[in-house]
């Protein structure tokens, strides 16, 4: 039966020598080399083929884990003992994680090296007790972490589930109604009364605009997504985001009350015009669709100089006060009851939220004297005279 045959790498000769007498003392292996250094070891690993390497940890010419690596590369069924006076945990997981298979540290007996070795032909692992307990801490931290992830992963999954359920109702909600009407348009067009036409125009127009903001929603909250840097805001006039917002709700008609008074419209604000459209459209959605339908929805601008608050003020139910921080959460809804009025994905005023966070804003809601509610998206203010962001 062949002998294991064994490199030993130390840079200091009078270890290298009690090393190899020690291996040699075992009849069952044979030193087939001695090595200085970081590099020789590499080498004669690759021109020895031997079955254990005994590797210092701290030596010239890289170290021991970058040598452990490199003779895993060059012979990969080589199996590596490490040889060391430092106990601390990095060190150690270090050379495991180069793939050393035992670790043992410089003063134990004997005979444990030669039983390490042994077990390391195995392909079994071995440490000196000094360090073992800080390699269980280690392992039991990272079995504790992946714990952690695989239920953070169950909570992602279940998340997408939802949200795909969701999206594919508010989805199919106004494309059945816009199918109803095409196919009501199609069977009976010639019959209909220029007001059931009307109504039926009006309801193709609610139904489209739903699913523009819907997508424009999506689209938000990709673009947010993807963002790696700060948002590369800029001056915007409150004129052209409340321009923005009244265009996208046509259909509401009177029901939109926009501020009229020229100070408010010249504000500026620091912005991103889309993604600040959408953060102040989804909260005059929520608000159209939560109040009365005979009640109006107010936009209104304050400023003091340094935040500008752009007001959306309604008639409805309003928000409880232990629900005021949860309706901006994913999913939830001021409304949590099964019996609810409105429709909704619950992730509009989730999404408002990132996006007054992004722009280094925030998003609010507070009673309405009077009753309802009025949410207050507040903007970094820009100056008229050629301010510059800071």
């Amino acid at each position: 039966m062949s002998r294991i045959r064994i490199l030993i790498a130390e840079d200091e000769e009078s270890v290298r020598v009690a090393l190899a007498d020690l291996v040699s003392s075992d009849p069952a292996m044979e030193v087939v080399g001695l090595a200085a250094d970081a590099v020789e070891v590499v080498e004669m690993a690759e021109a020895l083929s031997p079955d254990v390497v005994i590797l210092d940890v701290k030596m010239p010419g890289g170290g021991g884990p970058d040598a452990a690596r490199a003779i895993r590369r060059v012979r990969s069924g080589v199996q590596i003992v490490a040889f060391s006076a430092y106990q601390d945990r990095s060190t150690v997981l270090e050379m495991i994680r180069a793939g050393a298979v035992g670790y043992v540290v410089k003063g134990s007996p004997p005979e444990e090296l030669v039983n390490t070795i042994h077990r390391a032909v195995r392909g079994e692992g071995s440490l000196s007790v000094e360090v073992t307990a800080d390699v269980i801490h280690e392992l039991a931290e990272a079995v504790r972490r992946a714990e952690e992830l695989a239920d953070e992963l169950r909570v992602l999954n279940d998340t997408k589930s939802e949200l795909i359920q969701l999206l594919a109702h508010e989805l199919f909600t106004p494309i059945t109604s816009i199918h109803g009407f095409a196919l009501t348009f199609a069977q009976r067009g010639t019959r209909l009364s220029p007001e059931d036409i009307q109504v039926m125009a009006e309801g193709v127009t609610r139904s489209t605009e739903r699913l523009q903001r819907l997508v424009g929603n999506l689209r938000a909250a990709a673009s947010l997504d993807r963002a790696e840097v700060e948002l590369d805001t800029r001056p915007v006039a409150v004129r052209d985001l409340l321009g923005s917002v009244q265009g996208e709700f046509q259909s509401a008609g009177d029901r939109l009350v926009l501020p009229s008074d020229e100070v408010s419209l010249s504000a500026r604000v620091w912005a991103v015009p889309g993604l600040a459209a959408r953060a102040l459209g989804i909260v005059v959605e929520n608000a159209l669709d939560i109040a009365p339908p005979d009640t109006p929805v107010e936009l209104r601008v304050t400023t003091d100089g340094e935040i500008t608050e752009l007001r959306v003020a309604d008639r409805g139910p309003g928000v409880p006060a232990d629900r005021r921080e949860k309706i901006f959460e994913a999913f939830i809804q001021a409304d949590a009851s099964a019996t609810r009025s409105h429709e909704g994905l619950g992730i509009g005023l989730f999404l408002a939220k990132r996006v007054m966070q992004a722009h280094r804003g925030s998003i609010a809601v507070e009673d309405q004297p009077g009753g309802g509610s009025e949410f207050v998206l507040s903007f970094a203010a820009a100056q008229l005279d050629g301010d510059v962001e800071v």
